[in-house]
């Protein structure tokens, strides 16, 4: 009897303690292309949605070398477009671009229009050095973390029709060398398996050796 609730008891420890220090990723296919002309070359990349903690995510959008970001000379296109359901205060940090960096900025809370996408979304990046068209030195990756009251992966929410929009412009002739337009996200994005933090398993391994080193020692004493 001793044996078994030991073990009862350290499958409950494990199941514990992975499941309270891990979190799923959200992967998001950019899609939907609402380009006039070019974008033929999809999915022109991933939103990837990565729980930080309490009220924190990390996202991190990564385009295919087919396109780039890009700065449009108009309000209709946006580099990067998203929505929120029920988060209050949300500010932006830690952000970063590459593989050659250029200057992304939060907006902040507004009505964001990335043309052919359906409605407005409520939050944009904007790229204010990013070339308006085809460039030698492409941007495609953007990362930053979203800290706000409530905020988690289920947070972002579609704008109706699209969960995500970027403005982008083709590198190539499979893109479309020079042509230029928004694609989005039309799909909800599929959750990874979740993997225990580096942390947590060596907590759960300290907890297994330890829990092995009593009943060794409890099932020598009864021995004895």
């Amino acid at each position: 009897m001793f044996k078994k609730a030991v073990l009862l008891s350290l499958g409950a420890f494990a199941l514990t303690v992975s499941s309270s220090t891990a979190f799923a990723d959200s992967i998001f296919s950019l899609d939907n292309s609402a380009c006039s002309s070019g974008c033929s070359s999809l999915p022109a990349g991933t939103v990837t949605l990565h729980q930080n903690g309490a009220n924190s995510v990390a996202v991190t959008v990564q385009l295919t070398t087919d396109y780039s970001f890009r700065n449009a000379p108009d309000n209709n296109h946006h580099a990067f477009v998203f929505d929120l359901s029920g988060v209050t205060g949300v500010t932006a940090t830690g952000i970063s671009s590459g593989p050659n960096a250029q200057t992304f900025t939060f907006s902040g809370l507004g009505s964001y229009k990335d043309a052919g996408l359906g409605a407005n979304f409520d939050y944009a990046f904007e790229c204010s050095t990013c070339a308006v068209g085809a460039t030698s030195t492409p941007t495609q990756l953007l990362s930053f973390t979203l800290n706000g009251l409530g905020l988690t992966t289920s947070s972002f929410a579609s704008n109706g029709s699209n969960y995500f929009g970027v403005d982008v412009v083709g590198l190539n002739t499979t893109s479309g060398l020079g042509k230029t337009g928004n694609i989005g996200a039309s799909q909800p994005g599929l959750t990874t398996a979740v993997t225990p933090e580096p942390g947590s398993l060596f907590l759960l391994a300290t907890g297994i050796l330890g829990t092995a080193g009593a009943i060794r020692r409890r099932m020598g004493t009864v021995r004895g």
